[in-house]
């Protein structure tokens, strides 16, 4: 899966993740067991609607009747690649209904998510990024191991969700999803995750500990970044 995304960073708009990067130290990154890792828990303050609201991407099963919007999903991914997310965004959101009708529950409609999450990112939607965002972390996370997706997809959802919190200065929010991002890339092969975004990763996670006052750590993530040759 090839992933070209716009970035936090405007000098590396449109990166093409296409590379690997060993798991981080313990001292800087979360303690997860790469894909099989925890549960993923919101970084936002869940009221009750919240709640129904990822229930009904999350919970109950999928309508066999119901028809999943290939079609759709894939021209996304088109009008992404030709700089259109509005429009893209515009077709996903007409066709939700029928993705979580169809695939409620599952890893199918958590990549639908991603790619509704990526395009509301590219908009500057940040709210309903994070928002579909979760839910698609959420769905992830909610698989058995057999049926979580490939690594760079939790990369992707983890940077995605982290830069939406960075733009709007919820640092450690972003904080702990670029932690997690990092993670994943140490899971993902050559062909997805490359070392410019992986450096893009360690340098937002650098500038949100600066934010917060953590100097130490700041100072610590740079190490680790130039010891990794980033």
């Amino acid at each position: 899966m090839t992933i070209n995304r716009k970035s936090v960073s405007q000098s590396l708009l449109n990166i093409c993740l296409s590379g690997s990067l060993a798991v981080a130290s313990a001292s800087i990154l979360v303690q997860l067991s790469g894909c099989g890792g925890p549960k993923e828990e919101s970084e936002t303050e869940t009221t009750p609607k919240d709640t129904a609201f990822e229930k009904d991407f999350l919970e109950g099963k999928p309508d066999v009747k119901a028809v999943f919007p290939e079609a759709e999903f894939a021209k996304a991914k088109e009008l992404r690649t030709k700089k259109l997310p509005d429009s893209a965004a515009k077709l996903l959101l007409s066709k939700l209904d029928d993705a979580k009708a169809s695939a409620r529950g599952t890893t199918e409609l958590g990549k639908y998510m991603v790619r509704l999450n990526n395009v509301l990112f590219d908009s500057g939607r940040d709210d309903e990024s994070i928002k579909y965002g979760e839910v698609a972390s959420k769905l992830f996370y909610a698989q058995p191991l057999e049926k979580r997706p490939l690594p760079a997809w939790f990369v992707n959802i983890h940077s995605y969700l982290a830069q939406a919190y960075d733009r709007k200065r919820n640092y450690a929010a972003a904080e702990r999803q670029y932690l997690k991002a990092i993670q994943m890339t140490g899971n993902a092969t050559k062909a997805e995750v490359s070392d410019a975004w992986t450096k893009l990763l360690y340098d937002r996670l650098a500038f949100c500990y600066d934010a917060e006052g953590k100097k130490d750590k700041a100072e610590q993530v740079r190490k680790e970044k130039k010891a990794k040759g980033l």
